[in-house]
């Protein structure tokens, strides 16, 4: 479906050049996309596209980050809204389901670009600003030493990232029952280690 043509700011415009791109990549992969039929499904011409991405990579890559960001933003909220780790522990395996649930996860793991270098570099990065996170969580609070904890969180990363993906996939089990299933798997995991997680 084709979008009006209006005036936007700059930024305005840039976002909006994001979501078309997002759920087009979606549809139709990164091959199957040309930036010409992007520009026309925007509403906007081809320089006024380019103005903002100079290619159809750098423009992939801007949606790649911007989910990744968005992940992060939301981990970082559930561990940091609350004292309560378990509530912590749950916040954060609820924004890897939600996070699958998005049309931009497929972005991130679910086209040929994936394994591109400047991608999985920006995916990787990602992931490992979110376990650093978690890593210093742990070491905190189960006094574990800083590459310990960072082990730990690495794992705990890719516990809620492949569940969220074979949840994804198969949905036998109830989003909500899942999420719960997989909280409570890690939560009594880190339970094993010092003093425990902390709960309020």
């Amino acid at each position: 479906m084709r979008e009006p043509r209006i005036r936007l700011s700059a930024p305005q415009r840039r976002t909006q050049l994001l979501a078309v791109a997002g759920r087009l990549f979606a549809e139709q992969g990164y091959h199957g996309l040309s930036m010409e039929q992007l520009a026309d499904a925007a509403g906007v011409s081809k320089p006024v596209l380019y103005q903002h991405f100079p290619s159809k990579h750098q423009l992939y890559l801007a949606l790649v980050n911007d989910a990744t960001e968005e992940l992060q933003s939301q981990v970082r909220k559930a561990l940091e809204g609350t004292a309560d780790n378990e509530a912590r522990v749950h916040g954060a395996i609820a924004a890897y389901f939600d996070f699958v649930e998005d049309q931009r996860f497929a972005l991130v793991f679910g086209t040929a670009q994936s394994s591109d270098d400047d991608v999985r570099r920006a995916i990787d990065s990602a992931f490992t600003r979110i376990a650093d996170i978690v890593g210093r969580l742990i070491a905190d609070d189960a006094g574990l030493s800083e590459e310990a904890a960072n082990f730990l969180a690495s794992g705990v990363r890719g516990l809620a990232t492949e569940g969220a993906r074979w949840w994804l996939e198969h949905r036998e089990v109830d989003k909500d029952e899942a999420v719960a299933l997989l909280s409570l798997l890690v939560w009594r995991g880190l339970g094993a280690f010092g003093p425990g997680p902390r709960r309020t």
